[in-house]
């Protein structure tokens, strides 16, 4: 039979156990961070945000691929032989994360060594699962859908386009209807979530890019977030935009980290943000997922109708507007048949484009620009629809219903990240 002696004892040990543990994670973090910045010297696209001690980007030398490998490699080897018996959870979940990360860099390393896999094999190399499979014939019955929402003459594609083309922000409205968006987002936002008073982001307007918005994490809870001017951008475009990027998206992530694990925790690996990695599955379906929780369907519709259209100017059926992109946004798989096959080789650039054109109701133009996503950036897709219908199975399971509850698993599931394996339903 214990005594309060054995048990205060018992206490002790587990705690020292937690210590010297959180000491050890502490150096592999180190190490991690620094491989990263390494490798970023290699690829530019790689360190998709960073903002811990400036020294180390600094200091960084360029090693050979070989080299940051095998460190790679040797922070695995001790990860896997650390003793996590006993262990306060929160520490497992921390090793956890480390694990999953420091394994997609050394996938990534042998990716850009040549070794390059399937579009499969990279997914859960690089973000930890895979994504479901859908024939082309599945988004033949949505066209149907859309066929009879715009009847007429011609292609469907062409009908739609020309129906969508009421819906264009004219170019000099742009920056104040997403201004209004992201105020919108943000008021929302705020009232489930503390945002720290001094957080912001600025707005850039570019063009010539790949992608039609990007965040920019710089640190301090700030963020650049830039727009791109390639491609028309739709009256709907503007709160998903602002809900991705800002409020409760990507700028909202990184600064829950940066607050609750970065400073208060002391975990340097969140300081920095691999973009081919397990986390950016969270981040894009957690900022996929972001308009669904702020606002409900008719709440954007109606906010759209008397706030957004106005300031652009814009006139149109609203309501039939999102009746038939309901039935488009059943596309979005489509992204991921036509990358796999890009990918692996079994069709060639124009025929991914002609796909996007004839099931996914592209323009040319647009069907261009997102080949050379595909091109870029591979398996990277599935983190959009994949994520987002994963994080919102995550969110709203148990057939909970209460928008308060949703809330809290969104804020919880961003401030301890979950990679995609942890989070299954």
């Amino acid at each position: 039979m214990l005594t309060h002696a054995d048990e205060r004892q018992h206490r002790e040990d587990d705690l020292m156990d937690d210590q010297q543990l959180n000491r050890e994670l502490n150096d592999i973090a180190e190490c991690y961070v620094k491989l990263v910045l390494a490798i970023g010297l290699h690829d530019p696209f790689y360190v998709d945000a960073f903002y811990g001690p400036e020294i180390w980007r600094l200091e960084c030398k360029e090693l050979t691929l070989t080299e940051l490998q095998q460190m790679a490699k040797a922070k695995l080897s001790c990860l896997n032989s650390l003793n996590l018996s006993c262990i306060d959870a929160k520490l497992i979940s921390r090793h956890s994360f480390l694990h999953k990360q420091v394994s997609s860099v050394d996938y990534y390393l042998s990716h850009l060594q040549g070794d390059k896999g399937s579009f499969d094999v990279e997914s859960e190399g690089l973000y930890d699962t895979k994504s479901k499979k859908f024939g082309l014939c599945s988004f033949e019955s949505i066209q149907d859908e859309i066929d009879k929402l715009l009847p007429g003459e011609g292609e469907l594609a062409e009908r739609f386009e020309q129906f969508r083309a009421e819906f264009i922000v004219p170019q000099n409205k742009i920056p104040v209807v997403f201004e209004a968006s992201v105020d919108k987002a943000r008021a929302l936002t705020g009232v489930h979530i503390e945002l720290p008073h001094d957080e912001n982001f600025s707005i850039e307007f570019v063009t010539d890019k790949i992608w039609t918005a990007y965040n920019w994490y710089q640190g301090n809870y700030k963020s650049l977030i830039q727009l791109n001017q390639d491609q028309p951008l739709y009256i709907e475009r503007c709160m998903e935009l602002a809900s991705h990027e800002g409020y409760p998206g990507h700028h909202v992530f990184n600064l829950l980290q940066e607050r609750e694990l970065v400073r208060s925790e002391q975990w340097i690996e969140y300081a920095v943000y691999p973009l081919y990695s397990p986390i950016s599955f969270l981040s894009e379906g957690s900022a996929n997922y972001g308009l669904s929780l702020i606002m409900s369907q008719q709440e954007v519709i109606d906010f759209e109708r008397d706030i957004l259209m106005p300031l652009a100017g814009i006139e149109g059926d609203i309501e039939k507007y999102h009746k038939v992109l309901a039935c488009y946004k059943k596309l979005a798989y489509l992204d991921n048949l036509v990358c796999e096959q890009l990918t692996d080789g079994h069709i060639l650039e124009e025929d991914a484009q002609n796909l996007l054109i004839k099931y996914g109701l592209y323009t040319r133009s647009s069907a261009k620009q997102r080949v050379k996503f595909y091109l870029s950036n591979r398996a990277y897709v599935i983190n959009y629809n994949h994520g987002e219908e994963s994080v919102a199975r995550w969110i709203e399971k148990d057939g909970e219903t209460r928008k308060l509850e949703h809330w809290k698993r969104f804020e919880a599931l961003l401030m301890r990240p979950l990679t995609a394996s942890q989070f299954k339903v």
